[in-house]
């Protein structure tokens, strides 16, 4: 199940490096970042609803399991794209998708203080040469706001952080992946809308294309890049899925030279060759949290859903909540 883990974050990755070109399409139309926050939850609450209808998984959550929903979906999943698609107005696509992918030190240091986890000394390696390559990928950012646009970007990184560690240590793990990403959505909707009541940022009349760049990034990003990470969380560990995520800025600095002429320089290709070490290092080693389970994955693309984590369902063939 390793190899499927690192598959899933791998292409949650690439759509999520993609996705900052299509937002800066949307933006030159009108739109602007608390909007394209909003809609882009929007659009994703049909599909994700229909999908939990059709394999026929129950929306009914604990009290407990609904506030920490609503506290990742608000203050992790929400913040984090609201402040990334501000740092795209201040330091543009290319340095602040790299500055918010600081966020595998923030995981490794969560887990580390707050859950005893051990990082051994590959993975220790693997990160420093994540933190060389990421280097490798900042440019030079002129203007007033590059400060706060910088700021943003780090700080999105360590929102995104506590999202990683929260799908891999609470409750969320034992939920399916189209549940926590649905109740994660609308809470991110409500947040919107009460923000909105004093600011009075968001534009509600976008010209259709607008819509269309909105709803790519929805179905991309908030959709199928999200509940493909989650999924890989599963089979890694958070700290192991955050790295080989990095092959977003990767990604991302192709994606923007193709459809922004932004330059990929020969610094950047090192950047993405060290990048693409540090995850290959984390491939040969051995597995931290889930053992080879077919029965796993069968449950987990099941009607019925992924009730327990692969672990435990190694424990428990019979796959009883």
């Amino acid at each position: 199940m390793k190899a499927k883990g690192i598959l899933f974050t791998i292409l949650s990755a690439l759509l999520f490096g993609i996705c900052p070109v299509l937002s800066t399409q949307s933006y030159q139309l009108g739109s602007n970042a608390m909007t394209l926050t909003l809609y882009r939850e929007v659009m994703v609450l049909p599909l994700l609803l229909a999908a939990l209808l059709l394999r026929r998984v129950s929306l009914r959550v604990t009290k407990r399991e609904l506030l920490t929903l609503f506290l990742v979906g608000l203050f992790c999943r929400g913040a984090t794209t609201l402040m990334l698609n501000i740092a795209y107005l201040y330091v543009g696509v290319g340095t602040a998708t790299v500055l918010h992918f600081m966020y595998p030190v923030f995981v490794a240091i969560l887990c580390r203080v707050f859950f005893q986890d051990r990082l051994s000394r590959g993975k220790i390696i693997a990160l420093c040469l994540a933190c060389a390559g990421v280097v490798l990928f900042l440019e030079r950012s002129n203007g007033s706001n590059a400060l706060l646009g910088t700021a943003l970007a780090l700080g999105s990184g360590v929102t995104y952080a506590i999202f990683m560690v929260a799908a891999d240590k609470t409750c969320l793990r034992r939920m399916d992946p189209f549940l926590v990403t649905f109740y994660t959505a609308g809470a991110v909707v409500v947040g919107m809308l009460l923000a909105d009541l004093p600011l009075g940022q968001i534009v509600y009349r976008l010209p259709p294309k607008a819509f269309f760049y909105t709803f790519l990034v929805a179905v991309g990003s908030s959709f199928l890049a999200v509940l493909l990470l989650q999924i890989g969380v599963r089979y890694l560990s958070a700290t192991t899925a955050a790295v080989f995520s990095l092959f977003e800025p990767v990604s991302c600095a192709i994606a923007g030279a193709v459809w922004l002429s932004e330059s990929f320089t020969l610094q950047k290709l090192l950047g993405s060759v060290i990048i693409l070490g540090a995850a290959g290092l984390l491939a040969a080693a051995k597995p931290e949290v889930s053992p080879d389970s077919q029965e796993a994955l069968n449950l987990l693309m099941s009607a019925q859903g992924f009730p327990h984590p692969p672990e435990e369902i190694e424990k428990n063939p019979g796959g009883t909540p």
